[in-house]
Formats: structure tokens, sequence, C-alpha cells
């Protein structure tokens, strides 16, 4: 038979002032921002698309000579992940000069997918980081000269001619009358916009 030992330790002995239990100190750490997964999106997939160019977009698939078209701004067409894919790869301009944007996915399958994810999906995330949605140029008007400044150094060239057709159409209609910001605007843009009446 084997001889066997059965261990024992001694329990060491402490004054009774060190064996009061140590305080304790709750520490609450800030939740940590949830990741999501990069998505893989299909080329089947379909992507809401608008145009961001006032007047008429065209975009015409070098490969399969399939043919897009937004007739106004604003305007929305489902464009395939593959015809953006190939859109980035033969005429990239229609991303790095914000001419389209992505605004969802009509495909069942991504629902939940935003607009951001489809960018990074595209790799094309870098040239809307700093986007102005036309929409909302309105806030602009009421930005300091600084802030201002600031903003249209960031914007690309068709943002810089979207902010220039919503600046002659705020001075028509009375929503942008300050001559010091129209001059502003003109020296920013290099343009000539519209008097105020």
């Amino acid at each position: 038979m084997a001889n066997t030992k059965a261990k024992t330790t001694k329990a060491a002995t402490k004054p009774a002032a060190e064996k009061q239990p140590a305080a304790t100190v709750e520490t609450q750490s800030a939740p940590a921002a949830v990741k999501r997964e990069k998505v893989r999106l299909d080329d089947s997939a379909l992507i809401r698309v608008k145009s961001n160019t006032f007047g008429k977009l065209v975009y015409v698939n070098k490969r399969t000579g399939e043919r897009t078209e937004w007739l106004n701004f604003g305007e929305e067409q489902s464009v395939t992940m593959a015809d953006l894919r190939a859109m980035k790869g033969s005429q990239n301009d229609f991303f790095a000069d914000n001419m389209i944007i992505v605004t969802g996915c009509d495909d069942d399958r991504y629902m939940d997918v935003t607009p951001e994810e489809i960018y990074d999906a595209l790799l094309v995330s870098k040239y809307y980081k700093n986007f102005l949605d036309p929409e909302k140029f309105g806030a602009m008007f009421q930005m300091s000269e600084e802030a201002i400044r600031e903003r249209v150094s960031q914007l690309s060239r068709n943002g810089r001619l979207n902010l220039i057709v919503a600046l002659n159409k705020a001075i028509e209609d009375g929503a942008l009358d300050s001559m010091k910001k129209i001059r502003l605007f003109e020296e920013l843009l290099n343009c000539d916009l519209a008097e105020p009446m």
C-alpha cells in the first residue's frame, strides 16, 4: 500500500486588530462601448442611395452597362452593393465629392444596418467624416464666423456647390439677409451670391 499523508496547515494567528475585514471600495468603470462586428453585405443587397447633387445625376456601371439616374437633388434610388463597389472602383468621385448619400438598406436580410456601416463596408467612411447634409445648411447661417470658416473648409467640391445653391435660395427667400455673412460666404466659396431684396 502506498503511504499517504494528510496535509495539514497551521493557521496563522494574528492580533485582533489585524483580523478586522478590510474596507472595500466599489468602483464603477464606464461601460465599454459596444463595437459591432464589421458588416459584410452580399453583392445582391439593395442599398437606398440619395442624390446629393442639384440637377440630374447619372451612374453607368462600366462592366455591366447598368444605368442609374437621379433626376433631382434628394431623389432616392435602390442600387445593388455590387454596383456601389464598382462605382467606388471606377468612379470614386461619387463618394469623394459626396455626390450620393447612403440612406439605408432595402434588403430584409440587412434591415438593421446603418448608413455608416455601409460606408465602412465600402471603405468610403473617410469621405463622409465631415459631411454636412444640404438639408441642414440653414443651421450654418447661424454659426459664428470662425465656425463657418472651419465648416466650409471641410466641405467637398460637391458640398461647396450645394452650399452655393442653398445660399442663393436662402438669400432669395429672405432666410439669409446679413450682408456680413453673405460676403463671408462669397469669400470662402470664391463666388458671387445673389443680392438680398
